[in-house]
């Protein structure tokens, strides 16, 4: 195996599941932890998906919501398709898929994981430029890690920061306009 020092640690942001319902997982969670609100991203539209290096077709949707200082996320796939939530969860099955971690530079943090034995299992974006990736940390993790730049999370992280400020447990499930969200553009490199 390679030896890849990573020098200071990324901060975690999110803890993901995959479940066989998002809504109904995200509504649970909320009553039993007293997350949320969550957004509901049904059928997510991504504008590239790429399992372990082939363009594939796959149907999710995805619930993100406040929990503490990360955010849940509950990712349900409709689609038979094999897919990195596949790798590690079985159809109709509920477990710990991955962590998110937010980072200056995605292809060079890409780069880093794949020289320590722990390839891409998925490259997405989620509109055209707007990419995200994750990597198979499964072997030595038993868990994948999903890496980002803040830019593209940071308007719903925000958003969802906002909200759950106010939030007393009514409507526990909302659905995500993605209009609502501040930002949501590539920097200037």
């Amino acid at each position: 195996m390679a030896s890849t020092h990573f020098e200071s640690p990324l901060p975690v942001v999110q803890i993901a599941f995959v479940v066989p319902d998002a809504r109904a997982a995200a509504t649970a969670h909320s009553k039993r932890y007293g997350s949320g609100p969550f957004y509901l991203v049904e059928h997510y539209p991504l504008a590239v998906h790429r399992y372990r290096g082939v363009d594939t077709p796959i149907d999710v949707t995805s619930a993100y919501g406040q929990w503490g200082n990360v955010t849940a996320e509950f990712v349900q796939q409709y689609s038979d398709t094999p897919s990195a939530y596949r790798d590690l969860v079985k159809k109709g099955e509920t477990r710990l898929h991955h962590i998110a971690l937010v980072t200056t530079d995605l292809k060079s943090e890409m780069a880093k994981y794949e020289a320590a034995d722990s390839p891409v299992a998925l490259y997405a974006e989620a509109f055209a430029g707007v990419p995200y990736a994750i990597m198979d940390t499964s072997a030595q993790l038993g868990i994948m890690t999903e890496l980002y730049e803040e830019w593209v999370i940071k308007p719903l992280y925000d958003h969802m920061k906002r909200t759950a400020k106010e939030f007393d447990g009514t409507n526990p499930v909302r659905p995500l306009n993605f209009s609502d969200l501040d930002g949501l553009v590539p920097p200037q490199r």
